[in-house]
């Protein structure tokens, strides 16, 4: 005779199938949302030219850039706040810096699954500062 029940064992088995699908299913989530930092080169081709909007994850405010290919970028707040311009430049590590109104900043744009997002280091886990998408 057994020393675990019918229903022990049914319920255990349950139990072992629900941690191991639970697992399964926090691999891919984990492999789907891994950020991938875009390189120099990629962020010259990507952005260099283009329109970009951007959402600012902590004020909430939409605003639209365009970085041109002599190293100009002007933004223009779609929050009602105003437009400015200034230079940007990117470093080897894929850093781009802007400067603007008398600062300076800097961001690591990254891909994650469909999304497009920047943020102030290239740490894994770096909280993002805005969600972007081109225009």
């Amino acid at each position: 005779m057994s020393l675990l029940s019918r229903p022990t064992l049914r319920w255990m088995s349950a139990l072992s199938l629900a941690l191991a699908t639970l697992g399964v299913a926090a691999q891919a989530s984990a492999g789907e949302t891994a950020r991938s930092y875009l390189s120099k080169a990629e962020i010259q081709a990507r952005l260099i030219g283009k329109g970009v909007v951007s959402k600012n994850l902590a004020s909430g405010k939409l605003s639209h850039w365009d970085f041109h290919a002599d190293g100009r970028v002007e933004a223009v707040s779609r929050s009602g706040l105003g437009s400015a311009s200034g230079t940007w430049s990117i470093r080897d590590d894929g850093q781009m810096c802007v400067s603007m109104l008398g600062r300076t900043g800097c961001r690591y744009w990254f891909q994650q699954g469909d999304a497009f997002a920047n943020a102030d280091s290239n740490a894994p886990d770096a909280q993002t500062v805005a969600e972007v998408r081109l225009d």
